[in-house]
């Protein structure tokens, strides 16, 4: 047995510090999870448009306007860039059907490091497809066991309300 006690209150902050940077390591997928994947899908009442700026300069080098229906997969590689000041990584993406989380990211480019990177999310306006009257409202309807030509007898007729009488 060691004569040294341990001070549990001075390890409390760096453990929890260590917790914190493990957790901001990685990027949330839409099922969850840290995977180090980002995931952007598309609806049509939530249709995205996805922009990377570099927060040295104020650019942005990365715009993508996501279909209704599709998914904007990407992340960023450590090495592999062509500038070991100002874009020394990689960044690797693809445009895949909305719900696939498992796709291969067949585009890549040069990017600035990830830590120098601010994503902005911008949910364009919905997209919503006119649906005619005749498909939305149900138009001369005959219900089973109604006869068509006894209905005229079940529509009130006046203007009469049950506490009048």
């Amino acid at each position: 047995m060691s004569s040294r006690a341990i001070d549990h209150q001075s390890m409390l902050f760096p453990a929890t510090l260590l917790a914190g940077l493990v957790l901001l390591a990685g990027c949330f997928n839409p099922n969850g999870g840290v995977t180090g994947y980002f995931a952007y899908v598309s609806t049509p009442v939530s249709p995205k448009t996805v922009v990377i700026y570099d927060v040295r300069s104020g650019e942005a080098w990365f715009k993508k306007e996501i279909p209704v229906g599709q998914q904007l997969n990407f992340r960023f590689l450590s090495q592999g860039g062509d500038n070991p000041q100002f874009s020394p990584s990689r960044f690797e993406w693809a445009m895949v059907e909305a719900g696939n989380n498992a796709s291969a990211l067949t585009n890549q480019m040069t990017a600035p490091p990830e830590e120098a990177c601010s994503i902005r999310v911008d949910i364009r306006e919905p997209e919503y497809h006119p649906i005619p009257d005749s498909e939305r409202y149900r138009q001369d309807a005959v219900f089973e066991g109604v006869d068509p030509a006894d209905s005229e007898d079940d529509i009130p007729v006046g203007n009469r309300n049950f506490y009048d009488e």
